[in-house]
């Protein structure tokens, strides 16, 4: 294994385990918040609710891009040369869009086999994925290697939620 490679296995794993500590922490400070919801619909609507967070960060990404463009001029997608910084910006839209489109269904599809007493994960699954999408952002401006922790943390977010949205349907 490459050096390169063992720093993304490094980096990946440390975004797992942010990733993890956070969501941890979220369900822990929002125990019992909003309380018990035995149904399924209001465990759904709040998950609709909270889905703006993921939905607002997307529209972050495209309102920097699209900001950027008007500041520099350089309007016209097809013919322009984007600097680096415009560049990585349209790769975080790019996979940001590819891993909410999977983390919404998901989430939506967590809402109905979550337990009454569980509900403090529907806050804290999209604070945590727009904090892992955040640091993807952030590291990906610091390196191409920067960007490992926070991609593998919204990957692994995604992968977790649907296993448990499988085994809860299946079980």
């Amino acid at each position: 294994m490459s050096s390169t490679q063992t720093k993304i296995l490094v980096y990946g794993n440390a975004g797992i385990a942010a990733a993890g500590l956070l969501l941890f922490a979220l369900v822990h400070f929002l125990d019992g918040w909003p309380g018990v919801l035995p149904d399924p619909g209001e465990r759904v609507a709040l998950a609709l609710k909270f889905s703006v967070l993921p939905a607002g960060f997307v529209l972050l990404v495209i309102q920097v891009i699209a900001l950027t463009r008007f500041l520099t001029e350089n309007v016209n997608a097809i013919d322009d040369r984007p600097t680096r910084w415009r560049a990585v910006d349209m790769r975080v839209l790019a996979n940001t869009v590819e891993q909410t489109l999977v983390f919404l269904p998901v989430y939506l599809a967590s809402s109905l086999v979550l337990r009454a007493d569980e509900t403090a994960f529907l806050a804290a699954l999209p604070i945590t994925f727009v904090a892992a999408r955040l640091a993807f952002w952030i590291g990906y401006r610091i390196s191409d290697l920067g960007r490992a922790p926070g991609m593998a943390a919204g990957f692994a977010l995604n992968l977790t939620l649907l296993g448990f949205v499988v085994v809860r349907f299946l079980g």
